[in-house]
């Protein structure tokens, strides 16, 4: 059954295709039909060769060559790998993206044709991406769907191309992840160079051979790479603004494709990190550290979208703390597990969200319960599996397997447990708080008719996920090639005890909502909460300046005035001191910028370096060439006569044109006179 596995991505590949290329207009119904089944077909395709894992076809790993590509003595081979990791990682995206597409069904059926179109093609290209990163044997292949959903996730998080705040959303997911690309592309190429091949079991085979000098940083700028990618400190700031994209957008991204790709490569990498335990140690503390700003973070959102942003960025932590302290297996469990929850979650709320007036406020959810109580009871759900309430939730078998991979890590073990453990007790806070305010009553009862089988499908099958996939952790962890769990009583029943505080503290919070602001204005004067602004101002500002300066000389001598002028103690608008950020963090405003003490004094030399001097070298060549060489062959008359002609024969046609009037008796005229001419030329053409 292993051959079929390259063909697993191609219905989707198929769906973006017809969706997008195809010029013949098709209707409404069937744009939802091909974008469904593209992607359903997929989970249909993967199901027999999942049974034939099942039997052990896969334990010590199956490769299905697609193609070779010879370069001289190099042979790079394109192909898809079938082992119990892809096993894991691409039955749930195939059966999560399935589930999100059939509600986008409803979801979305409302747009205009023209953009029902576009998303559905978008959503296919974005599914066929993710299954090729993880069913990937090579390091290329890897990268093409590396880079095939990062481009989606753009495009689909600024689905409305004409809301401003929607295209910016995108724009910084772009950039900032590509970013990280770049620090990811560096990584391979390292470590291709080191191990001499593209497939990713010879470069695994090659790394206990390769000089640990090189070993770090290659483990080193890999690890950013997918930490980027999954929106870890300090990376994370592209999470939240992502929401700007549709709910089934934000329900897939956020559980099974986009944000979860860094944590794949980190898993299939993981003999590469064990290796580099230095690295390992880096992407343990980022994890947790994500993890608990996360949860702290989302405490205090106002908005339920953005509520579960920050959810999956702290879920995400407690994988990467798994993955950093070489628990790959359980990553991977709790990975399954997250992705049936936080799609939930993200599909129950779009329910809601609604049935609220389309407002994503967590206040304006009130009555939820009596509105659309299955989508009530879905979230409900879902978020007892994401606090991870003891025993009845999947998500609670899950946490405990990575609380004990991190309490026996070693000496860091009981502080590490300690974060992780105050960040499982925030997650109840915020999940059972959007809970307690949706299950109030409110004065609006009525229910929009609204839902269906489209909704209702995905909605039941997450939940049961959610409760009952619990039982399948210690076999995926097994599967997956991790011990046997072992988890002392008196440690599961600390772990037990972090949700349930955190539902008594979401109680509290609902029931007196200024302690909650009180806490939220405290928190938002953290530096560490205002990470954009810190971006803006050491980063970005900086950059701007020297774009102008280096752009025009008029920039350069502005700075350099304002500089002079600030000595003197007038202030110039534009400055420092005008700066939003500057005034948030206390910048001094009469202390002169970085540019302006660059340039002071040094205008000439400035000067020589700005307005672009490689353009306007090229530009003076260009100059030379023609004066010196283009215009001895001028003018050329053969090119004269060619342009001679057709300018002539546009003429003409110009001409021809003025017999279309536009009327009915003059085209019937011609038509009768055409008909005419052929009756003669037909007769004529007979005679012997």
């Amino acid at each position: 059954m292993i051959s079929l596995l390259p063909f697993v991505p191609v219905p989707a590949l198929v769906g973006f295709i017809v969706l997008s290329l195809t010029p013949a207009t098709l209707s409404r119904a069937v744009v939802i039909a091909i974008g469904v089944g593209a992607a359903v077909l997929p989970a249909i395709l993967f199901a027999p060769v999942a049974l034939s894992c099942l039997d052990g076809a896969c334990v010590s790993g199956a490769v299905a060559p697609i193609l070779s590509i010879d370069v001289g003595v190099f042979v790079a081979q394109i192909a898809m790998s079938l082992d119990p990791l892809s096993m894991v990682t691409g039955g749930t995206v195939a059966v999560v993206a399935a589930l999100v597409l059939i509600y986008s069904g409803a979801y979305m059926g409302s747009e205009p044709l023209p953009e029902l179109r576009r998303y559905f093609a978008l959503m296919n290209l974005f599914l066929a991406g993710m299954l090729a990163v993880v069913f990937a044997g090579d390091v290329i292949l890897l990268f093409l769907g590396w880079e095939t959903i990062g481009l989606c996730s753009f495009m689909l998080i600024a689905f409305y191309t004409k809301l401003p705040k929607a295209v910016s959303a995108g724009r910084k997911a772009l950039i900032t992840t590509r970013i990280a690309d770049t620090m990811l592309l560096a990584g391979l190429m390292m470590l291709f160079l080191s191990a001499g091949t593209t497939r990713l079991d010879g470069m695994l085979a090659a790394v206990p051979s390769i000089d640990p000098w090189r070993l770090a940083p290659i483990a080193g700028l890999i690890a950013l790479g997918a930490l980027g990618k999954s929106a870890q400190f300090p990376f994370h700031t592209w999470l939240p603004s992502a929401m700007a994209g549709p709910t089934p957008v934000s329900a897939l991204l956020h559980s099974a494709t986009m944000v979860a790709a860094g944590v794949i490569l980190l898993a299939r990498l993981a003999p590469l990190f064990a290796a580099a335990p230095e690295i390992s140690a880096m992407v343990a503390m980022l994890g947790i550290l994500t993890a608990a700003f996360g949860a702290l973070i989302a405490v205090i959102q106002p908005d339920i979208k953005k509520l579960l942003a920050f959810s999956t960025m702290s879920q995400i932590g407690f994988m990467v703390l798994a993955l950093g302290l070489g628990a790959p297996a359980v990553a991977l469990a709790h990975f399954a597990i997250h992705a049936a929850f936080k799609s939930l979650l993200f599909l129950s709320a779009g329910v809601m969200s609604h049935a609220s007036g389309g407002s994503t406020a967590i206040e304006a959810l009130r009555g939820a319960r009596y509105r659309q109580p299955w989508a009530f009871w879905s979230f409900a759900i879902g978020a007892a599996s994401l606090a991870g309430l003891p025993v009845i939730t999947a998500g609670w078998y899950s946490k405990e397997a990575v609380l004990a991979a991190v309490w026996s890590s070693g000496p860091w073990g009981v502080p590490l447990w300690l974060l992780a453990a105050i960040a499982a007790m925030l997650t109840a806070t915020y999940a059972f708080r959007v809970v307690f305010i949706a299950g109030s009553q409110s004065a609006d009862l009525a229910a929009p008719p609204w839902g269906g089988l489209a909704v209702l499908v995905p909605l039941v099958v997450l939940a049961t996920v959610a409760v009952v996939g619990g039982l399948s952790v210690g076999a995926l962890i097994s599967f997956a090639g991790g011990p046997p769990e072992d988890i002392p009583l008196l440690l599961a029943l600390l772990g037990a005890a972090a949700p349930i505080l955190g539902v008594l503290l979401a109680r509290r919070f609902v029931r007196n909502p200024r302690e909650l602001e009180r806490i939220a204005a405290r928190l938002r004067h953290v530096r560490a909460f205002r990470i954009e602004i810190l971006y803006y101002y050491y980063f970005v500002r900086r950059f701007r300046h020297v774009a102008t300066v280096l752009g025009n000389a008029e920039g350069t001598e502005a700075v350099a005035q304002a500089a002079a002028l600030r000595r003197e103690g007038i202030d110039v608008p534009g400055t420092v001191a005008d700066d939003p950020a500057a005034r948030a963090f206390g910048v001094d405003a009469t202390k002169p910028d970085f540019i302006a003490r660059v340039t002071d004094g040094q205008t000439p030399m400035v000067r020589l370096v700005s307005g672009d001097p490689v353009g306007r070298i090229l530009i003076a060549v260009a100059r030379v060439f023609v004066g010196s060489f283009v215009a001895r062959f001028s003018p050329d008359q053969i090119d004269r006569a060619w342009m001679g002609f057709a300018g002539g024969f546009g003429h003409a046609w110009a001409q021809a044109r003025r017999i279309q009037t536009g009327r009915v008796r003059d085209h019937s005229l011609w038509i009768a006179l055409g008909c005419v001419g052929l009756l003669l030329f037909a007769w004529g053409t007979s005679w012997r």
